[in-house]
C-alpha cells in the first residue's frame, strides 16, 4: 500500500464529497459494444449494479497562445458507444467505462457518513482495474492501453449555515465593502509546467453555489488536474494522477481560509 506523502496538508474533517480519477485512451482494436457485458464481468464481484449513461466525447487539454483550452471531438467515424456505470452495492464507489475511457469514483451517499477511503487506496484499486482492462483488451488483439489523457478531481461541498458568504471559506471570493453575492459561478484555469517549463497539465478551480435536497446552501469547490502523462502506459498515468493529487491538495490548503482550516480540523 502506498503511503501518504508526509509534506501534504491534512485535515481530519475535510468537506470532500466526491473524488474522480480516470484515463482516456485510444480505442482498442477488436472491441465492440456487444462486449460491454464481458467488461462488466471483470469487475462484477465488487460492482454488481450497472447503469447506462450518455457517452463522453473525446477531450484533450491543449496548450499554446494565451487561452486555456480543452479540445473536444464530437465527430464519430463509426458506431457510438454508451458509457456504463458499474456500481458497488452501496453505490458509493463506481467504475465508469466506455470504449475509450475508464474512471473510478468515490462519493458520499445517503446521510453522507460513509468514510472516504483516501487517495492511496483509490489509486491502488484503480491501477489494478486498469491492468485488468488492459489484459482483457490484449485478449482481443495484441495491444496495450495507449493512454493519452489522465485526470483527477476533488469535489468539496462546503455547507453554509447562516448566510451565503463564500469569502469565509475561500480567500479570493471576498467582495469589497462587505457585499455578498446572491449566488456564484467562478472558474479559473492555470497551466502546469515541468521543470524545463514545458506544459504538462492544467489545474482547474471551480466554485459554484448550490442547494442540498433539503434546501441548505452549499459552496461547491471543485479542483481538477487534467492533461497528458509523459508516456502512454498505465504506470505513467498513475504517476500523473498522483502528482495531480499533490497539486490539488496543496492548492486547496492555499486558497482556503484559516477559519475554514479550523472548522475542518487541519492537522498538518
Amino acid at each position: 500500500m502506498r503511503e501518504r506523502p508526509s509534506h501534504l496538508p491534512n485535515f481530519k474533517a475535510p468537506p470532500i464529497n466526491e473524488v474522480v480519477i480516470g484515463v482516456q485512451y485510444a480505442q482498442p482494436t477488436g472491441y465492440q459494444q456487444i462486449r460491454a457485458g464481458e467488461v462488466w464481468a471483470l469487475y462484477r464481484t465488487d460492482y454488481p449494479k450497472v447503469e447506462e449513461q450518455p457517452p463522453l466525447a473525446p477531450a484533450f487539454e491543449t496548450f499554446g497562445g494565451r487561452s486555456s483550452n480543452i479540445l473536444q471531438f464530437g465527430i464519430a467515424t463509426g458506431a457510438t458507444h454508451d458509457r456504463f456505470w458499474f456500481l458497488s452495492d452501496k453505490k458509493d464507489e463506481l467504475i465508469q467505462f466506455q470504449a475509450d475511457r475508464l474512471l473510478h469514483n468515490w462519493r458520499k451517499v445517503g446521510d453522507g457518513t460513509n468514510p472516504y477511503p483516501h487517495f492511496e487506496s483509490m489509486i491502488e484499486k484503480f491501477q489494478a482495474e486498469l491492468l485488468t482492462l488492459e489484459a482483457y483488451f490484449s485478449s482481443l488483439a495484441s495491444q496495450q492501453l495507449a493512454i493519452n489523457q489522465a485526470e483527477i478531481s476533488y469535489v468539496n461541498h462546503i455547507a453554509l449555515v447562516d448566510t451565503f458568504d463564500p469569502g469565509q471559506w475561500v480567500r479570493f471570493l471576498t467582495f469589497p465593502g462587505g457585499h455578498r453575492p446572491d449566488d456564484l459561478t467562478f472558474a479559473m484555469r492555470r497551466m502546469l509546467v515541468d521543470p524545463a517549463g514545458k506544459p504538462l497539465a492544467r489545474l482547474i478551480v471551480e466554485a459554484n453555489s448550490a442547494l442540498t435536497d433539503r434546501g441548505q446552501q452549499l459552496l461547491v469547490l471543485t479542483l481538477t488536474v487534467r492533461g497528458a502523462p509523459h508516456g502512454t502506459t498505465i504506470y505513467d498515468a498513475v504517476d500523473f494522477i498522483s502528482t495531480g493529487r499533490e497539486t490539488i491538495v496543496t492548492t486547496f490548503a492555499e486558497i482556503t481560509t484559516e477559519s475554514a482550516h479550523k472548522k475542518w480540523e487541519r492537522i498538518q
